[in-house]
């Protein structure tokens, strides 16, 4: 048995080719160029031009390119089964390495398979029992990451390692660069599994150790690390400090980054998973999380549905979250699509099926067929029918946390394949199971129903949610009864007028809908009385040093009453002095601010002269706080909201807009486009039109889709400039590769009769070639009402 071959994945510098140290001899040595191989850079530069007289090199080689890895697999499978009596060592690596390609793919049961089948022959020698332990300690990582029982693996490999002793394994030969003997790179194995059975094992089983001397929690802490995850640790501090030397090259120098690859840590990810280390899980994020930062910084990055699926993998929930919205918005949507696949392909059970890959499906959702999306509902809820998705390895989340994100998928599935039934009645058998409500049921079903296409839900189950309505207890299910009611257009019943914040807003938001929900007179003076005086309160609280946040703004809701009922308007009274206070966070300012902006309701000219009288203090400050900070001056909110009301010069906008689009921060430069909406009005004023063009070429998404709106305007009013922002728009139409500036541009259209025949063009198109039914709907309505 060649123990060489097990050094060569898991201690590969000792065994490896080296760049440096020409052997020529040696270097026809397969576990050597393996070795090589799998080390990367410049010791994987080294065998290009190398003839190989093993097959399973140039499998191992093809395993590590996404295009090749299934090819690879296999090979590598055939060989490992194969030539196992001639080579145990071998073939036991050749499976190490089949099985993290497999699990790549997320091939478990192929994965166990292959495991389970090398670890049952019957080889009681040291080496024997050294491959056994490495073997077992891996598909103990593959069970853990395919959601099955794992622990037992764990300690039987634990159990082997303990009996294994140096002095009894063969020697090999080392490679050119190596400076110790074969005995002692196997010491160094055997400490690196230990090390990895210790990292796979939960600290509640401290209790229930395999043997005496397997350290405890404690005392693993305490234990030193294994050279070769030292070693990968510094690698992977190097391939940071590449990055940062090339964005130092980029920001400072004139000079271009030439003649390297592109810093990745896939090499170094890659040697975590061959040990069946726990610290893979972080591993594949920081792999993942370094591609999309490049990605996000103009790199050539390829295959990125292979970060989503690491990010998946690795259990990131929340970066895996944002990672999709950005994608979503700028693209590309086929990594969407193509991960979204893999999961029905390979993770379709209850078992596997945990929040990272419903977050998935449901980003993907309008992207897929009615046939994709009802296959995924099913598998839904079959996840939900058997208790919810299960906890992310290593994490704990509340099951009825996880169970909603099955509920929201599910509802974002039915939109797709029209199957919203079963969603209704599924949420709707939740919340009559009154033993089991919690806050976090009741938050978790509202948005699962805010999401619902009620349009597919049937009369029936309509008058039962309707029936439940007319009986809650919305202390229990405020946000589920106002949810219900905003989707079917009922009111929730109450005794008397609105009490409170909660139930005013609720009023408010049905009324829109429904106007028998709306205020009656003496409704609307009490709701006029009760936010007047909160805002009044507030503001005084602030001045004495006292401050806490509520679930909903005050200021806002009073902006809403203002826009909904033109008798509110002595609410100005109270409004504008909170809105103009430098003391109160802008948190409880800008969605007023904004709402105020986009409706205009009728402003008292008393008002308008407390507002013209601090524009400089209502523009100028800053918002810094413990619990929020908002830097960005001008104050963007403020800044729309005077424009909308005509209390600024145009010397006074064009100084702000430059203020805000050259600004450092993207938070900051977000915003301008966001004003240039305001003004919306002037979209000929020939001073406007570069700032829109300029911030519509930008790489940021939000930047460039809210300068498209922009844009839109410009075109469909036919000045002199309509045709230059005709044909922008065309360009963002037809090369953005996502969904935020198609529905941004879609939207500012809606009321338009008059289309230049350009932009119908790239309408057409969108409606003939966008992956997403979603826009590919709104752009039929769009040129139906045109075409009528």
């Amino acid at each position: 048995m060649n123990l060489a071959w097990i050094a060569a994945v898991l201690q590969p510098h000792t065994v490896a080719i080296h760049p440096n140290f020409s052997d020529e001899e040696y270097s026809r040595e397969p576990a050597g160029q393996l070795a090589a191989l799998l080390i990367g850079g410049d010791w994987g530069i080294s065998t290009r031009d190398l003839p190989s007289h093993d097959a399973a090199v140039s499998y191992a080689e093809k395993i590590l390119r996404p295009e090749t890895v299934s090819e690879g697999a296999e090979g590598l499978m055939r060989e490992a089964l194969s030539h196992r009596s001639e080579d145990m060592a071998r073939s036991a690596a050749l499976a190490l390495l089949a099985a993290f390609a497999t699990a790549e793919m997320e091939e478990y049961d192929a994965c166990d398979s292959l495991l389970s089948e090398m670890i049952d022959l019957e080889d009681r020698s040291p080496s024997g029992r050294l491959v056994k332990a490495i073997l077992t300690q891996q598909r103990a990582l593959r069970r853990r990451d395919a959601g099955l029982d794992y622990i037992d693996d764990v300690f039987d490999a634990a159990r082997l390692l303990e009996d294994v002793n140096t002095t009894q394994l063969p020697a090999f030969a080392m490679g050119p660069g190596a400076s110790s003997t074969s005995e002692v790179a196997l010491e160094k194995i055997i400490y690196s599994m230990k090390r990895s059975t210790w990292s796979l094992t939960p600290y509640e089983y401290d209790t229930r150790r395999p043997f005496e001397s397997f350290p405890g929690r404690m005392n693993r802490l305490k234990m030193p690390l294994s050279e070769r995850m030292l070693r990968i640790s510094t690698e992977r501090a190097s391939v940071y400090a590449r990055q940062v030397r090339n964005s130092f090259t980029a920001h400072f120098t004139n000079a271009t980054v030439v003649g390297r690859s592109r810093p990745d840590l896939f090499h170094e990810t890659l040697a975590v998973e061959l040990l069946g280390h726990g610290e893979v899980y972080r591993a594949r994020k920081d792999l993942a999380t370094l591609r999309l930062v490049q990605y996000a910084e103009g790199a050539d990055v390829d295959n990125l549905h292979v970060s989503i699926r690491l990010l998946r993998q690795a259990g990131a929930t929340r970066e895996l979250e944002s990672a999709l919205e950005r994608l979503r918005a700028a693209g590309p949507l086929s990594a969407l699509s193509r991960d979204a696949r893999q999961i029905l392909l390979r993770r379709s059970t209850p078992q596997r099926l945990r929040v990272p890959e419903l977050v998935v499906l449901r980003a993907a959702a309008e992207l897929m067929s009615p046939s994709e999306a009802e296959q995924a509902l099913e598998v839904v809820l079959a996840s939900a029918s058997a208790g919810g998705p299960p906890n992310v390895v290593g994490a704990s989340q509340h099951r009825i946390d996880r169970c909603g994100v099955a509920w929201r998928t599910a509802s974002a599935l039915a939109s797709t394949c029209h199957k919203g039934e079963a969603i209704a009645a599924l949420l709707l058998r939740e919340v009559r199971d009154v033993r089991r409500h919690t806050e976090l049921l009741d938050s978790n079903v509202a948005k699962a129903i805010n999401e619902l296409p009620w349009e597919d839900v049937p009369d029936s189950i309509r008058s039962q949610w309707g029936e439940w309505l007319a009986d809650v207890d919305t202390e229990l299910f405020g946000n589920t009864a106002e949810a219900v009611a905003l989707a079917l257009g009922l009111t929730i019943p109450h005794e008397g007028g609105p009490s409170g914040l909660n139930e005013i807003a609720t009023r408010l938001n049905t009324g829109l809908r429904n106007d028998a929900a709306r205020l009656t007179d003496t409704e609307l003076l009490g709701a006029v009385d009760q936010v007047s005086a909160t805002l009044n309160e507030m503001r005084e609280s602030v001045t004495r040093g006292m401050f806490s946040l509520g679930t909903r703004s005050a200021a806002d809701i009073a902006a809403m009453l203002l826009v909904e009922y033109p008798r509110a308007s002595h609410l100005w009274e109270s409004l504008a002095p909170f809105l103009i206070s430098q003391s109160l966070p802008r948190l409880e300012r800008t969605a007023a601010l904004d709402r105020l902006a986009r409706e205009k309701p009728q402003m008292p000219n008393a008002t308008r002269v407390m507002f013209s009288a601090n524009i400089d203090r209502f523009l100028e400050s800053s918002d810094a706080g413990i619990l929020w900070d908002d830097p960005v001056v001008p104050y963007p909110a403020a800044l729309r909201f005077l424009i909308s009301y005509n209390l600024l010069d145009d010397a006074r906008i064009i100084a702000s807009l430059a203020r805000l689009s050259g600004h450092t921060a993207l938070k900051a430069r977000r915003e301008a486009p966001r004003t240039l909406e305001s003004l919306a009005g002037r979209a000929t004023a020939p001073w406007l039109l570069p700032l829109a063009l300029q911030m519509s070429h930008e790489s940021d998404i939000l930047t460039k889709s809210h300068a498209a709106r922009f844009l839109s305007h410009v075109a469909t009013d036919r000045g002199e400039f309509a045709a230059v922002a005709t044909a922008r728009l065309g360009e963002l139409l037809t090369e953005e590769d996502g969904l935020l500036t198609p529905l941004f541009v879609l939207r500012e259209l809606e009321n338009s009769t008059d289309l230049p025949e350009q932009m119908a063009q790239a309408i057409s198109r969108l409606h003939d070639e966008h992956p997403s039914w979603r826009v590919r709907a709104k752009a039929s309505k769009l040129l139906a009402g045109w075409r009528s």
